[in-house]
């Protein structure tokens, strides 16, 4: 099966980044799953495995069994039990991505949204 590209419609506002997803053909939980996994794998390399300064002292911690989707956290390294910093969110079927934290509004928010928009559409790099 080829990869889907999924367009973007959402932007950085407010309290935190919503992403609307055109919807692929195959099943909703897969789509989830799916773009939670290769979101997660792309944060897990370009943000926390490169030991990245500004995300040097947060943990990536996947969740993919959440009751709303399957969403990543980050949270800090020395407070692995507190509130995650930013949490990608992927909802609706895969049909949507919300971003939200303190990280999401932080200096760091353009950054987190240009890279979260390039692994949703299916680009693999690091900024």
């Amino acid at each position: 099966m080829k990869p889907v590209s999924h367009a973007i419609a959402g932007a950085l506002a407010g309290a935190g980044l919503a992403m609307t997803l055109a919807a692929p053909a195959h099943a909703a939980d897969d789509r989830s799953y799916n773009l939670a996994t290769r979101l997660g794998a792309s944060i897990e390399k370009c943000w926390i495995a490169s030991k990245d300064p500004a995300f040097a002292s947060y943990i990536y911690s996947p969740e993919p069994n959440a009751s709303k989707g399957p969403r990543i956290l980050l949270v800090p390294r020395k407070a692995p039990t507190g509130a995650p910093a930013l949490v990608v969110e992927v909802v609706d079927g895969g049909n949507h991505v919300s971003v939200y934290g303190a990280l999401a509004t932080s200096t760091h928010a353009g950054r987190i949204s240009a890279d979260l928009k390039r692994w949703i559409n299916g680009g693999e790099g690091c900024s």
